[in-house]
């Protein structure tokens, strides 16, 4: 017979690393204790609402801060506004004091200290034609102005300002020391105009003494949008164009209002209240960084989490010790239960505490009912146990002594059929008669093999079975397992192949070659009796790092899946239209005892019309006793 070398097909699949994690985190839950797992649900459902209320304390404090700024920025704007339109009415009634003393001739008591205080720096009348000074007002801040002549496009645009009789203010401007300043015009009869000069310091101050938190602070502006009061000195001196500013635009246009934009100067987001003052158009603004603002929310925000912190600590704390309460008594029962799986059926739960709650002294109550019917199921069990064992070793006896009884006349019936078969002492005088002692001898041999089995079985399940370890080669037990079947299997016209692992061909394994040979000659008579003609049996040995797989692989008629438990059953069969009339179905739980008394097992892989595959596995190491030397002084692989 010629074998089929395989390659080793035992390979250990590799873990993948989610695997690992999977079985690590499985092992983690494991070792939580009921405490435990109550103590972190406790803990989680009072964190959600309390960081959520945190969460909402934070945005709060910001939204309120953001409003707060509105309505402080809003009121200073506004007062600053009304502040600069009383300043802006006096400008104008002193100017219009002043221009009335150059008609009547004489000067007010005290007009001079009222135009110094509104910060006159010069006030006189002018020939609208020629742009020369006619009269002035003496003692004020610019003592060279009247001796300066007003130039041509000067004077064409005071003459473009005026409009009928109203005092008009003019844009930012330079007087004639090179100071920031403001021009107020007024036309007279016979085209001649009055001017005065007012300087900007009043409106500094104003905005000097404005100012929010650690930065903000107050911006005054022309109704062009250049600087005339500011924190930055530079800005104002150099008359700084804030025009393109978001706020100074809406300014412009008239808006009042607060928004958040990027100051230049501070290099920094702002929200800033802007409006404008409607006599003169000056623009205001008060600005603030925003990142005041989100400290103070910040500082509201650090006092949430402070609290929210030590609220969920009090929350844990409450937590662990309600979690300890509930699962306490819970404990006392499983430490109960393992001692009763332990054998020690004498313990019963606690009686719990009244303070308790009603339904765990319902569990204690019927947990420990629960153990007086199992411990009464118990005795009620023994005793059929008893008497089941008493029953197995009397039909084990009865059938060893009834097998000793049967064989030995059984061995005469088949001993003279052989003679008489084969004319031992003369030919038989009926042809019919050779024809009745082959049948006698087939049957005589069929009875005693069913008998064998019987008996096999019996001490395998009264555990009789002895185990014979010795060094034996596969490829001489298949060998011989296919020679005891290759008659009747040509006689089905049923092909059997055999596949060796090439470590398994030369050398030897530690194991009972008898019970091996027993083993897989059932299988594989099994196989070809439940194959067709034309039918084809594998017979196959692989070598894994402890162990032999032995697989028999046919493409019979199969078994269906709810029927393997009972062909694995002694005497189960179970019905086909094909199925051979032979045998009382010992087969195949023999060898499934014997793989058991050999350490290994047996399973079976079927599908009705497709075939069968049955796995024998058996280890190098037999489990008949530790025999891990006896096999490494025979294996040549291990």
């Amino acid at each position: 017979m010629t074998f089929m070398v395989t390659r080793d097909v035992f390979a250990a699949p590799t873990p993948t690393p989610r695997s690992r994690l999977r079985v690590l985190a499985v092992k983690g839950l494991e070792k939580l204790g009921m405490h435990h797992v109550l103590f972190i649900a406790f803990t989680l459902i009072a964190a959600f609402p309390v960081f959520t209320l945190a969460s909402w304390v934070q945005n709060h404090a910001v939204r309120q801060e953001m409003e707060s700024a509105v309505d402080e920025h809003l009121l200073v704007a506004r007062n600053l506004t009304a502040a600069f339109s009383r300043y802006d009415y006096d400008l104008k009634a002193g100017f219009r004091l002043a221009i009335s003393t150059f008609y009547s001739g004489e000067q007010a008591e005290g007009l001079k200290d009222l135009l110094v205080s509104l910060e006159f720096h010069h006030i006189s009348i002018v020939n609208g034609k020629t742009g020369e000074v006619e009269r002035y007002i003496p003692g004020l801040a610019d003592a060279s102005s009247p001796h300066v002549v007003l130039k041509p496009e000067t004077l064409a645009e005071f003459r473009g300002l005026l409009k009928g009789d109203d005092i008009e203010v003019t844009d930012l401007r330079r007087d004639s020391a090179g100071n920031p300043a403001f021009f107020l015009l007024k036309a007279l009869p016979d085209g001649r105009i009055a001017y005065g000069v007012i300087g900007t310091q009043y409106l500094i101050k104003l905005q000097k003494a404005i100012a929010f938190g650690a930065r903000g602070y107050a911006v005054v502006l022309d109704r062009k949008g250049a600087v005339v009061a500011h924190p930055k000195q530079k800005w104002i001196d150099g008359e700084f164009d804030l025009s393109k500013s978001p706020p100074v635009q809406a300014i412009i246009a008239g808006k009042t209002g607060v928004m958040q934009f990027f100051s230049p100067s501070d290099k920094a987001d702002m929200i800033t209240a802007y409006t404008s003052v409607p006599e003169t158009g000056w623009g205001i603004m008060v600005p603030q960084p925003m990142e005041e603002l989100y400290a103070k929310a910040n500082e509201v925000r650090t006092a949430a989490l402070a609290i929210s912190f030590l609220g969920l600590l009090a929350a844990g704390v409450v937590s662990w010790l309600l979690a300890k309460y509930i699962a306490r008594p819970l404990q006392s029962v499983g430490v109960a239960a393992g001692a009763i799986a332990h054998g020690d059926t004498a313990v019963r739960a606690p009686n719990f505490s009244p303070f308790v709650p009603r339904e765990l002294h319902e569990l204690s109550g019927s947990f420990n009912h629960m153990v007086d019917e199992l411990s009464r199921a118990n005795v009620e069990l023994a005793d059929t146990a008893t008497r089941a064992e008493a029953a197995n070793r009397a039909k084990s006896e009865f059938l060893a002594n009834m097998s000793h009884e049967l064989r030995t006349p059984l061995n005469a019936i088949l001993g003279f059929s052989e003679v008489m078969r084969d004319g031992v002492f003369g030919p038989l005088a009926n042809s019919r008669y050779q024809g009745y002692a082959e049948d006698i001898n087939s049957s005589a041999a069929h009875l005693i093999k069913v008998i064998s089995d019987i008996l096999d079985l019996s001490k395998a399940e009264a555990g009789a079975i002895s185990v014979e370890l010795g060094p034996v080669k596969i490829a001489e037990i298949f060998e011989l397992t296919v020679r005891l079947v290759e008659q009747r299997a040509r006689a089905g016209k049923v092909a059997i192949e055999a596949e060796i692992d090439r470590r398994l061909v030369e050398h030897a394994i530690a194991t009972d070659g008898g019970k091996l040979t027993q083993i897989l000659l059932n299988l594989v008579s099994n196989s070809v009796k439940f194959t067709k003609p034309g039918g084809h049996i594998q017979l196959a040995a692989e070598l894994g790092p402890d162990a032999v797989a032995f697989t028999v692989m046919d493409d019979g008629i199969g078994i269906a899946k709810d029927d393997i438990a009972t062909v694995l059953t002694p005497f189960g069969q179970v019905a086909s239209a094909y199925t051979a009339r032979e045998g009382f179905g010992l087969g195949l739980p023999l060898s499934k005892k014997l793989a058991e008394r050999l350490g290994g097992w047996l399973s079976i892989e079927s599908q009705p019309g497709v075939g069968t595959i049955v796995h024998v596995w058996l280890p190098l190491a037999a489990a008949a006793g530790d025999e891990r030397a006896l096999a490494e002084q025979y294996v040549g692989f291990t």
